[in-house]
């Protein structure tokens, strides 16, 4: 009887330190993706180009040209495979960079949609920041870059997401 208090104690020792193994991952993208949320059209974009500049150079000394993204466009079917237009498969445009883009985001972008619109972002307010996960007995930590705040175009978009997501009405036509 003893013996069996002993093992049952022994066992649930090992499980509690067993548990008690944390994981941490470092997530150094200084992003992972840009949005353009509330997107009012059914088309598509097909070509982003991202620009780096110096902080406050007012866009005038480029650091660097991107172009290497994938571009999601959700869309939904019904089960005849007719595509649904419903206000959250017309709305959210996903680019997702196929390029290194490490560390705390310390430049201004200049965004260009097919060559038609562009978003000129400026104090972009990141941080990095732990995120917790507890899907099983043991803790996942997150430890990743958080882009609080941006200005875009001059209005101030509270971001608060690991991701870039500015709102599509912000843009302005390029002649």
């Amino acid at each position: 009887m003893d013996t069996l208090k002993f093992i049952c104690i022994l066992f649930i020792s090992f499980l509690f330190i067993g548990c008690n193994n944390n994981e941490y991952y470092n997530d150094n993208n200084a992003f992972h993706s840009i949005y353009l949320l509330e997107w009012n059209s059914s088309i598509c974009p097909k070509k982003i180009i991202f620009k780096k500049y110096n902080k406050n150079s007012n866009f005038k000394t480029l650091i660097k040209t991107n172009t290497d993204f994938e571009i999601q466009c959700y869309t939904q079917y019904d089960k005849f495979n007719n595509k649904i237009t419903t206000p959250n498969s017309t709305k959210l445009r996903e680019f997702i960079p196929n390029f290194k883009n490490n560390d705390k985001i310390n430049y201004d972008v200049k965004l260009i949609i097919d060559d038609s619109l562009e978003y000129k972002i400026t104090n972009i307010e990141n941080i990095k920041d732990t995120i917790v996960k507890t899907f099983t007995l043991a803790r996942k930590y997150f430890i990743s870059n958080t882009i609080k705040s941006i200005m875009v175009n001059g209005h101030r978009v509270n971001n608060d997401s690991r991701s870039l997501e500015i709102p599509s009405s912000l843009g302005r036509k390029i002649k």
